[in-house]
């Protein structure tokens, strides 16, 4: 049995406008009222609430520069002790540290070491996480 083809689309032929168009209802509404409502921003938690949190301890940093091949690094020491922060608190902190600073680092005992001559930076990043930062900052 042969099949039936559709017949062949006269191209010469004059072209028709759309039947539906949909944009019609469009045409008589202001530009007003076709704009979204802008977005609700939330509100911030009062300051009464929110008490300051509690401090995590007092780091030293210091700046070293020997054996290390003339490279600058930041080293946070005096962590409180291991009962207080222990060793896997001090690992995921500094890989922490690691990630927000986007440089290199590693535990050494007790002591975080932190590639690059940031100090300033790595300050600030430790008092976001509650630490009370002595020793060089500049």
């Amino acid at each position: 049995m042969k099949e039936k083809r559709p017949g062949k689309i006269a191209l010469d032929a004059a072209v028709t406008p759309l039947q539906a168009d949909p944009f019609s209802a469009l045409q008589g509404l202001a530009a007003a009222a076709l704009r979204p409502p802008p977005p609700e921003l939330p509100q911030p938690p009062p300051a009464s609430e929110s008490a300051p949190a509690k401090s995590r301890g007092r780091v030293i940093l210091r700046r070293e520069t020997k054996n290390r091949g003339g490279k600058t690094v930041v080293v946070i020491s005096d962590f409180p002790g291991p009962g207080a922060l222990p060793a896997p608190a001090l690992e995921e902190l500094a890989r922490v540290l690691r990630k927000q600073l986007g440089c290199g680092g590693t535990v050494d005992g007790r002591e975080i070491v932190i590639q690059g001559d940031r100090p300033a930076a790595v300050a600030e990043a430790l008092r976001k996480m509650n630490f009370s930062v002595g020793g060089v900052i500049s």
